[in-house]
């Protein structure tokens, strides 16, 4: 049986904050006997770490200035509005299409960020940017019949997430987390047995969904601890784990002596922080933004104080299913409903110098209102530079009462972290939430503004579906194989490294334009000498661009981002 030459492993969201008492424990076994043979280290994502621009520089070995995602959504140019991305917004050439042009075969499996999928001298199956079942993730299209014929019907939602706000609702959702692990490790079995690849990647995502909504009942110091669900749900995170720790066995089995191993992750997690700050509430209190002068009579703003009252408890009801319903059926309404729910379209463009786009769960970034760049931008340029300098000040006298430190200790310029021809698509300020400080956001509304920018949430158990768990800059990478070092850890290695690993591993130079560099320090020497590092080159831009997603597509990826608690 032909076997993979590489097989990569990926982990969304995977920690060795975890991973190593677990090993030591002895609950890990697959992972900690590629650890022992092989070279391990933190691996640090990119800049903030989040799924969609992680996972494309990983693809890429570019930062987000050079293949343009930043997020799950995107600024829509000439407008204050953001459009849903996926990989048709993409523009850098992935390992994945160098590779199978070089005359490999390549197969990769459920990558966030892949929909629509590359027609690669293999397969594609698209992840998480998958509007729904229906669409056209397969490629080629005759392997869907295959898959549907092993799987059944395909599942790409856990369809509870959205609304677990009792006990059973937590159990359905593990329970369907149990399900699509399983849908996906049938699937890769099935193609490493089937249509073996010289290079392929599974990804499995359910570490990431299970530390966001299940983190709190691990830890005993989280604000949403609740010691009464210990016993159902203290080893939510750990089972999970111990679920794709025997996936990798399985999928091991596959492979041969001669097959390179490789388990990534994008970034990594860590527990939420029980500080809330409203950063337009706090731009308004500095007289940077201003929201439109609200004429409405007394019973249209108590009209839209139901709305947003109807509308937070739909969420918190409805199934993830019903939600998609309602916002293909009736998008006029969804629109309406949303419209009222964040305080985004009640801005007065006209007099704000700054602004954040709190419908985005993370990261918290500042865009400056600037003229000849926004549609209604009043900064002028000579003012950018002092008013970057005071908003930056003033975060950082937002102070935690119960400490007197500040919140936000950290804000980094896009220049510091992006560079290329799209990084001026990127926020002017961002603020570290997954390193030096840790905070969250929370949506503004303009009769708060007088309230306090800074909130405190209440120690108190969880009684819906909210987030325990966060990103942290760095995720996993373990290398196993007869090139890699045998029980190395090694220190600095980088998300943005591993598609010129990956290249040089398969024998192919290094593109000059990509921003990641080979890790020499996981090989044996004699393999490195053996097959010096070439570089030349560029891979250039994608031509292969797709369509963006229809309104019907982007309600359908809308109501899944915010069931995940990705978008407020």
């Amino acid at each position: 049986m032909k076997t993979p030459r590489l097989l990569i492993v990926g982990l969304d969201a995977a920690t060795f904050d975890l991973i190593s008492p677990w090993i030591g424990e002895g609950k890990l076994p697959n992972l900690a006997a590629l650890m022992k043979d092989g070279a391990w280290g933190r691996l640090a994502s990119i800049l903030p770490p989040i799924t969609p621009p992680a996972w494309t520089s990983f693809m890429t070995g570019k930062n987000p200035g050079k293949h343009g995602i930043f997020h799950f959504l995107g600024a829509r140019p000439g407008t204050y509005k953001l459009t849903y991305l996926n990989a048709a917004s993409r523009r850098a050439k992935t390992i994945w299409r160098m590779l199978s042009d070089a005359g490999y075969t390549v197969g990769t499996m459920n990558i966030p960020f892949t929909y629509p999928p590359e027609h690669l001298n293999g397969f594609q199956i698209s992840g998480m940017d998958t509007p729904s079942e229906k669409s056209p993730f397969i490629y080629p299209p005759e392997l869907r019949s295959e898959l549907v014929s092993l799987l059944g019907r395909f599942q790409l939602d856990v369809r509870y997430l959205g609304y677990m706000s009792t006990d059973p609702r937590r159990e359905q959702v593990l329970a369907e987390m149990d399900k699509l692990d399983h849908q996906w490790l049938s699937a890769s079995l099935y193609l490493m047995e089937k249509h073996p690849a010289d290079v392929m990647m599974f990804t499995f995502m359910s570490i990431d969904t299970v530390q966001h909504h299940f983190w709190q009942y691990m830890d005993p110091t989280h604000h949403l601890h609740n010691p009464a669900a210990v016993e159902r749900f203290g080893d939510a995170v750990l089972r999970v784990y111990q679920r794709l720790d025997d996936a990798v066995g399985q999928m091991l089995q596959k492979t041969s002596s001669d097959t390179s191993v490789l388990v990534v992750s994008d970034h990594g997690g860590g527990p939420t922080s029980d500080r809330v700050v409203y950063l337009n509430r706090y731009l308004a209190q500095l007289g940077l933004l201003h929201y439109r002068k609200d004429e409405r009579s007394a019973l249209k703003k108590l009209t839209q104080k139901v709305i947003r009252g109807s509308y937070t408890l739909l969420r918190s009801t409805l199934s993830s299913r019903q939600k998609s319903f309602l916002a293909r059926t009736l998008p006029r309404l969804r629109k309406s409903f949303e419209s009222a729910v964040t305080s985004f379209n009640e801005i007065d463009w006209t007099r704000t110098k700054a602004y954040c786009s709190e419908v985005l769960a993370s990261p918290p970034s500042m865009w400056i209102n600037l003229r000849g760049v926004k549609p209604c931008g009043i900064v002028e340029q000579s003012e950018y530079e002092p008013l970057l300098k005071l908003i930056s000040d003033k975060l950082k006298e937002l102070k935690d009462p119960r400490t007197d430190e500040p919140v936000i200790k950290r804000i980094l310029r896009r220049e510091e972290i992006f560079h290329g021809p799209y990084a001026n698509e990127a926020a002017d300020l961002i603020l570290d939430w997954w390193e030096t400080s840790h905070f969250s956001t929370s949506p503004s509304f303009p009769e708060n503004t007088l309230d306090p920018a800074v909130e405190i949430r209440e120690r108190r158990p969880s009684t819906e579906s909210e987030w325990g768990g966060t990103h942290r800059r760095d995720g996993i990478l373990i290398a196993h194989g007869k090139s890699f070092k045998k029980g190395a850890e090694i220190q600095g290695a980088r998300l943005i490294d591993m598609a010129p690993t990956i290249l040089y591993l398969m024998g192919q130079p290094v593109p000059e334009d990509m921003d990641g560099r080979v890790l020499e320090e996981l090989f044996e020497p004699a393999f490195i000498a053996a097959n010096p590092v070439q570089v030349g080159g560029s891979a250039g831009l994608d031509a292969e661009q797709g369509a963006q997603y229809s309104d019907e597509e982007a309600a359908i990826v809308e109501e899944r981002l915010k069931a995940l608690g990705y978008i407020e």
